[in-house]
């Protein structure tokens, strides 16, 4: 066994008995290392200590639970705490609300997937969730037909959205602050606002994001779209997804951006929203 086998077998016992105490000598057998060792290196690795990890995965399956009905109660003792103060405290400390609130529509969680590790890792990472359920939202915008699949759009987004190049959004609004939306459906990639956004002069087609439940995914604040949605997309698909409980529903994304002006670009930031169905 290599390296990476070791540590994603020693993963895969750690998440099969996150209910329980993983048994970190067993960990580290799969690992071929003491128990020492493997903790050094998941820390070196990953940058958080295997019971931090431990915790965080456990709060998030936690917010999963609460979500589908579970109590507090239930859900506290189904993760390992003996009391229900104990845990709110540590759930509204990584949640930021409290497990009462977490059954509400729209509730909003930082979740950590579980790890894999290839020639990096993967998953791991806090990543700020809501399900949310929305009406049909009506916009107007422009579309274009892209080549390839939906992870590798990003390039041809690019060029739609430049100035220099197809200049999408001068045809919609000659103003950037605000919201914009970009939606992948199964091949066509399309740029829209709000109705009572736009002031372009551009020939625009009615387009509608259906209603229904999105799994809903935020950016960090301050970075550029083309650097920041790859890498959220990346990391909803390779690592939240398989063990999220939820199944995408069709070939359909929508990018959300939260724009501002230069002198407030510290303050942009973007979400990505997957029509989802539970398992």
């Amino acid at each position: 066994m290599d390296v990476l086998e070791g540590l994603n077998a020693a993963i895969q016992y750690i998440e099969r008995n996150l209910q329980e105490k993983p048994d970190m000598e067993q960990a580290a057998r799969l690992a071929s290392h003491s128990a020492d060792g493997f903790m050094r290196m998941f820390s070196y690795l990953t940058g958080m200590s295997v019971s931090e990890y431990i915790r965080r995965r456990r709060l998030t399956q936690a917010a999963f639970d609460l979500q589908r009905g579970r109590t507090v109660l239930e859900t506290a003792l189904r993760w390992g705490y003996d009391s229900t103060d104990a845990f709110s405290r540590a759930f509204t400390k990584q949640h930021g609300i409290l497990p009462s609130k977490a059954k509400y529509p729209g509730a909003a969680f930082r979740i950590t997937p579980p790890l894999a590790f290839k020639i990096n890792f993967q998953g791991g990472r806090e990543m700020d969730f809501r399900i949310v359920e929305t009406q049909e939202i009506k916009l107007k915008g422009v579309s274009k037909q892209f080549e390839g699949g939906a992870a590798g759009r990003f390039e041809q987004e690019h060029l739609m959205w430049a100035d220099h190049h197809d200049n999408a959004p001068g045809l919609i609004s000659t103003t950037y602050p605000g919201e914009w939306f970009g939606i992948w459906d199964g091949g066509t990639y399309r740029v829209a606002r709000r109705p009572e956004d736009i002031d372009g002069t551009g020939s625009l087609e009615d387009i509608a994001i259906p209603g229904g439940a999105y799994a809903v995914f935020r950016t960090g604040y301050g970075g550029f779209a083309g650097d920041e949605l790859p890498k959220l997309r990346g990391e909803i698909f390779d690592a939240w997804l398989g063990g999220s409980g939820y199944s995408q529903t069709r070939d359909y994304e929508v990018e959300v951006y939260h724009l501002a002006s230069k002198e407030e670009k510290d303050k942009r930031y973007y979400e990505i929203w997957v029509p989802v169905e539970e398992n």
